[in-house]
């Protein structure tokens, strides 16, 4: 995804170029061109480009470096290349115990469960939280579709399903209905930033979507990176109100352990979101979030 970012920059970098009419540089790129940059980017120099990281550093000097060959000019009102953006850095070291049916249902860490917690806080500790599935947990009228039924979930763990609904075309049985959620091109709805913010919306205590490859696009490997180092966002008052105090991803595997372990059949919930009369199902389960943070602030 750092590489496809570093690859948008230097296309806008080309057509900036070709705007500005700097013919001779704008000649000069190149599918070749484009790809010896991304090279460059993607070595093991550049450390991964994180933000408030020397590879960070080394990345927008490179990136300046090649705007300026083009011919470009700095685009900041004091002259400057750069504009600087206050972020924070968490890092976050969860602890997670489920109980389903009444009994402890063991979690592994993080080979059945990735979360963080994007709170600016030193530790989140959350209690017996009732977990509730909200089918794929989307709220779009203008679709007419409203997973949620006016549920209180306010203190609660919700589980959603990845992506949009896969609602399947009624005139042809192999392809998906375009007409709801696009058919096969995702939607905002899918995306799993949608995911954590409507459960922030709705006052949810955490909020974890059920990780499948083929919908999510990426293995559970992906998942467990991402949540498993530090996470950066931009520094803003409200963050500890705004977010959703716990957030992650649960694979498939312990995700049909745990709704079993509850009376429940997960597949047959699955399908039964496909649906608009879907209704929330809370389960016979509660989890419990001890997660210890470290956050630091730094200029991106």
């Amino acid at each position: 995804m750092k590489s496809r970012r570093a690859y948008g920059l230097l296309l806008l970098a080309a057509g900036c170029a070709a705007e500005a009419g700097t013919t001779d540089a704008a000649q000069e790129i190149s599918g070749d061109s484009l790809m010896a940059k991304i090279r460059v980017l993607a070595s093991d120099e550049f450390e991964g480009r994180g933000p408030g990281t020397p590879g960070e550093e080394k990345t927008v000097a490179y990136l300046t470096g090649q705007f300026q060959q083009l011919g470009l000019s700095p685009g900041n009102p004091d002259g400057s290349w750069v504009q600087q953006v206050g972020m924070v850095g968490i890092t976050s070291a969860p602890e997670v115990t489920f109980t389903a049916g009444g009994k402890p249902l063991p979690v592994r860490i993080p080979d059945d469960l990735s979360v963080a917690t994007m709170r600016q806080i030193d530790q989140i500790a959350i209690d017996r939280s009732d977990i509730v599935f909200v089918g794929y947990g989307i709220e779009a009228p203008e679709y007419q579709w409203d997973d949620w039924k006016g549920t209180d979930v306010r203190g609660k763990t919700v589980i959603m399903l990845v992506n949009d609904p896969p609602i399947p075309d009624p005139a042809d049985s192999a392809g998906l209905d375009s007409t709801v959620f696009r058919g096969k091109a995702m939607t905002y709805y899918g995306r799993w930033t949608y995911k954590y913010e409507i459960a922030s919306a709705k006052g949810a205590a955490a909020a974890i979507i059920v990780h499948e490859e083929g919908p999510a696009g990426y293995p559970w490997e992906v998942a467990v990176g991402v949540r498993g180092r530090e996470n950066a966002d931009i520094a803003r008052p409200d963050s500890n109100r705004a977010r959703v105090p716990v957030e992650g991803w649960i694979h498939l595997d312990k995700t049909r352990q745990l709704f079993r372990a509850a009376g429940q059949d997960f597949d047959a919930l699955k399908r039964a979101a496909l649906t608009r009369e879907f209704r929330p199902v809370r389960l016979n389960a509660r989890a419990t979030f001890r997660i210890k943070t470290s956050v630091r602030s730094f200029s991106s």
